[in-house]
């Protein structure tokens, strides 16, 4: 069973986190079934960031997305209604180390006295 947690972003953007890589590939493999990039793209401008999840996902090539079965979760044994072209593209990164207390205070992006932007 494929688990993953969401969110949204400050706008309409869906985060979606994947507890390993096995689930985040499957993950991938599902949203890309449902919402392939249009033909005239290429797989490596419509998945950015961490690429290497497309490898793990057995995905190298449009061809790939095409050939990708419906998710086994389907309760229809047709092949689901695809969108190509309705999502612009799909950001894969992982966690980073989470917040850090900067000992050298010239590092901070933020001023210390007035809390804006440097």
């Amino acid at each position: 069973m494929l688990k993953v947690a969401y969110t949204f972003d400050a706008g309409p953007n869906a985060v979606l986190i994947a507890p390993n890589r096995k689930s985040a590939g499957l993950l991938l493999q599902r949203l890309l079934f449902c919402f392939p990039p249009p033909a005239d793209n290429e797989l490596t401008s419509y998945v950015i960031g961490d690429k290497s999840i497309l490898h793990e996902a057995g995905l190298q090539s449009m061809k790939d997305v095409e050939a990708l079965p419906p998710p086994p979760e389907s309760k229809v044994k047709y092949p689901s209604q695809k969108t190509p072209g309705e999502v612009s593209y799909f950001i894969c990164t992982r966690l980073g180390s989470g917040p850090r207390v900067l000992a050298d205070e010239s590092l901070a992006l933020l001023s210390p006295t007035t809390g804006l932007p440097k």
